[in-house]
């Protein structure tokens, strides 16, 4: 069969680096051959590539897509927007409205500023604490995007080595490590810039909750990067599920279901340090994505998009360790139900392969799988009932083979 896919990528990587614009798009990184490198379509949690091939997807655009592919009601905000314009030379007063919107659902910052992508915001918070502290050294944990001082311990980084001095690292749980780095920098500290969630273990609020302690007593700001949290785990994000309230928050998966937004959100009297540096960008008010991001808000308000997140994501967990007892496969399934992870731990050192063996099957079986399982509004039972059906499949297969 012409294959289109491997045909387009061919002539993609000659006029665009990796062929695509993500990273986490890029074909073929990790060796896995059978996920396709284009995809054409998309409508609910179903995705068709350049081949017409139809796919379950569990990757959701790496994110961003909660309620499922082109939301009706979403995509008709978006139309009607557009009949008045994308960007104007004054400010839109859809910004305020969708400021008062998101706030509104959050319900714990005070004020909220717009920009494009999660670095944007994640890079914004930080640039605030630093402003309003005078300090220069800042704790990590977890990914926050590509800007130097994010990625200054990157291999061929192209970011001067002296800038690591300021950053301070550790791993998500570690709060000896917290501890540590608190009593040896702490005030030198701007602020500590944290995912409330690593995927591939359980929620820690203990570990969150002596960071706000940490934070108070040093007078450093609590920021929770909420890229990929906020709005997945509840409407108000980190802050309703693990109830520990930050002093600043970035969001931009989740907020406008697919359009271009993110926002960095706080207590005033951080977000008012906007008053001595300055952060701006031309298409932070770009009116789409604003119109996009009110409609979703509504939409978490009045409908149960986040209990359906969990309750299917419970039930496909269940389905997948079912499978695995079933047919003796050395795997488990791991962190948080609205996107969980199957654990390929018991399988020891055969773990890499066996992960790649499965995952090669499951898209050629038309399951578009990812390490984190993304559960949409858009999936129904039905869904995860023919992904199990999938599984079961694939497992049987690779057992008979072993």
């Amino acid at each position: 069969m012409n294959d289109l896919n491997e045909a387009t990528l061919a002539r993609a990587e000659r006029s665009i680096p990796w062929g695509t614009q993500t990273n986490g798009k890029r074909a073929h990184l990790d060796g896995i051959r059978n996920r396709p490198a284009f995809i054409k379509r998309a409508r609910g949690c179903r995705m068709w590539d350049l081949n017409d091939r139809e796919f379950i997807d569990y990757r959701a655009a790496l994110g961003p897509i909660v309620l499922g592919y082109g939301h009706p009601a979403v995509d008709d905000a978006v139309k009607r927007q557009l009949e008045n314009g994308v960007l104007f030379s004054m400010a839109s007063p859809i910004e305020v409205e969708a400021a008062e919107k998101i706030l509104g659902t959050l319900a714990w910052p005070d004020q909220i500023r717009f920009m494009k992508t999660g670095v944007d915001v994640c890079a914004s918070c930080l640039r605030l604490a630093r402003s309003r502290t005078k300090r220069d050294h800042f704790l990590t944990s977890g990914y926050h995007g590509y800007q130097d001082w994010f990625a200054v311990a990157w291999p061929n980084s192209g970011i001067p080595g002296s800038l690591q001095s300021y950053v301070h690292e550790v791993a998500y749980g570690d709060i000896e490590a917290v501890e540590r780095v608190f009593a040896q920098q702490g005030p030198h500290l701007a602020a500590a810039l944290v995912n409330p969630v690593d995927w591939r273990q359980p929620a820690n609020r203990p570990f969150l909750a002596r960071i706000r302690e940490l934070c108070d007593h040093y007078g450093a700001a609590l920021i929770f990067d909420e890229v990929l949290t906020g709005f997945r785990l509840a409407k108000g994000g980190a802050r309703e599920y693990f109830d520990i309230v930050p002093d600043m928050g970035a969001y931009a998966k989740g907020i406008a279901n697919g359009y271009p937004l993110s926002a960095y959100a706080g207590k005033r009297e951080w977000m008012q340090t906007l008053d001595q540096t300055v952060l701006t960008t031309t298409y932070a008010g770009e009116t789409l994505s604003l119109a996009a991001a009110i409609q979703v808000m509504e939409i978490y308000e009045t409908e149960p998009v986040h209990a359906h997140l969990f309750e299917q994501g419970r039930h496909l967990r269940a389905g997948m360790e079912t499978i695995f007892a079933k047919h003796g496969f050395p795997a488990t399934t791991t962190g948080l139900d609205c996107a969980p992870m199957i654990d390929f731990k018991p399988a020891g050192e055969d773990g890499p392969a066996l992960h790649d063996a499965l995952f090669e099957a499951l898209y050629a079986n038309g399951i578009f799988a990812n390490e984190q399982w993304f559960i949409t509004y858009a999936h129904k039972a039905a869904d995860i009932d023919e992904t199990l059906g999938a599984l079961e499949q694939c497992v049987a297969g690779l057992m008979a083979k072993a």
